[in-house]
C-alpha cells in the first residue's frame, strides 16, 4: 500500500481538473512488481479495467494487482456485526498478490476549495466479493515465461514444411518485449472509451528499450 496510496492520491487530485467539470476518478487498475508500481490502466468504466487484469496478470507477472475506484459510503448506525459509519467520498483498494491473499481497504478524502485531503486507508470489509474473485481469477494464470521469447525472423509461417527451432532471445529482453506488448495490448482494450494505460520506467535507459520493444510513446512514463 506505501507504493499504490500515492499513485491513487495523484489521480484523483488529477480528477478535479477535467475538462466539462467532472470530479470523479475513473478506476484504476494498478500491477505492482519488485516492490515498485510498473503499470497503470484507467478508463471510465469498471468493467473495462477489469477486464484488462487477466492481461496484466499474465503478461507482466505482478506481486500483486490493485483495483481503485471511488466510492460514496452510506451512513449507518452501529450494529452487533459492523461499527457506525459516516457518509462520505473514499477510494476504495481491492487487492490480490501473488501469494494468493486478497484484501480491501478504503481511504475517506475530502474536497474543499480545490484541494483534496486524504484519510488514512482502513482494512474494509466486502460487501460484494466479485472484484476481489475476477483479480483471484487473473492471478490464478501462469504468467509468460520472458526466457521464452523468440526473435521476430524466427517465428513459423504457414510456408514453413518444417520451420527450424526457435532462437530466444535474452530474459533481459523478452521481458521488456512482454512488458511493451502487454501495455500495449490493455492500451487497445480502452482506448476507444477514452481510457489509458501506462508504464513506468524505472529509468531513462528502461524507457528507450521500451520504446523500441514496441511500447506507444502516449503510454510511456520515465
Amino acid at each position: 500500500m506505501k507504493q499504490i496510496v500515492p499513485a491513487v492520491q495523484q489521480l484523483k487530485r488529477r480528477s478535479l481538473s477535467q475538462p466539462g467539470g467532472e470530479t470523479t476518478m475513473s478506476p484504476a487498475l494498478i500491477a505492482l512488481r519488485d516492490d515498485r508500481v510498473i503499470a497503470v490502466v484507467q478508463a471510465p468504466r469498471l468493467a473495462a479495467v477489469t477486464s484488462c487484469a487477466h492481461t496484466l496478470a499474465i503478461g507482466l507477472a505482478p506481486q500483486m494487482l490493485v483495483l481503485a475506484a471511488q466510492v460514496n459510503l452510506p451512513g449507518r448506525d452501529a450494529s452487533d456485526d459492523l461499527p457506525a459509519q459516516e457518509q462520505g467520498e473514499a477510494i476504495a483498494y481491492t487487492l490480490f498478490s501473488s501469494d494468493k491473499e486478497a484484501s480491501l481497504a478504503v481511504q475517506r478524502y475530502r474536497v474543499r476549495d480545490g484541494q483534496v485531503s486524504f484519510g488514512p486507508p482502513e482494512r474494509g470489509r466486502p460487501d460484494d466479493r466479485t472484484l476481489m474473485d475476477e483479480l483471484a481469477r487473473a492471478m490464478a494464470q501462469a504468467p509468460l515465461d520472458p526466457a521464452k521469447v523468440a526473435r521476430k525472423e524466427d517465428q513459423p509461417i504457414e510456408t514453413d514444411v518444417q520451420p527450424s527451432a526457435p532462437t530466444f532471445i535474452p530474459q533481459g529482453e523478452g521481458r521488456i518485449a512482454i512488458d511493451a506488448g502487454t501495455v500495449k495490448a490493455a492500451y487497445g482494450t480502452v482506448r476507444g472509451i477514452g481510457g489509458t494505460a501506462l508504464f513506468l520506467a524505472a529509468d531513462g535507459a528502461h524507457a528507450t528499450k521500451m520504446l523500441a520493444a514496441g511500447l506507444p510513446q502516449e503510454c510511456l512514463l520515465s
